[in-house]
């Protein structure tokens, strides 16, 4: 494994009508650096962000501290009145969120435009 794999990052942008993407890379894993998502997500929703769609894609392992993040997330979102979506889950993350059942709780979509539309739900 590369050590680029293991070094988490995390980007965000903002589009239109309120939503904002936060782009994450590398292990969402017990660490340090994991620790940073959560004020991302609190972050966008205190400057006025209706919708939070997390992008995955470049994601390479997530283990039960990861799988906390995305439901505390998820749980601050709702709280908060706003929406969270993942987007780009590769399949063996994918299918973590599903043995846990999250993915009947959290909406999973495979790309951007599907979570932006709403449309092609994964579960």
């Amino acid at each position: 494994m590369l050590h680029n794999e293991m070094v988490l990052k995390i980007e965000k942008r903002q589009l239109e009508n309120g939503v904002t993407v936060i782009e994450i890379s590398g292990r969402i894993a017990l660490g340090r650096e994991s620790r940073n998502i959560e004020p991302e997500v609190v972050g966008a929703i205190a400057a006025g962000a209706s919708t939070i769609i997390m992008d995955l894609a470049g994601v390479s392992h997530v283990d039960s501290t990861g799988i906390g993040i995305m439901a505390y997330c998820f749980g601050k979102a709702t709280q908060k009145g706003a929406e969270l979506r993942i987007v780009g889950a590769k399949d063996n993350i994918l299918e973590l969120f599903r043995m846990t059942r999250l993915v009947n709780v959290i909406p999973f979509f495979p790309d951007l435009n599907s979570a932006l539309q709403g449309n092609g739900r994964q579960g």
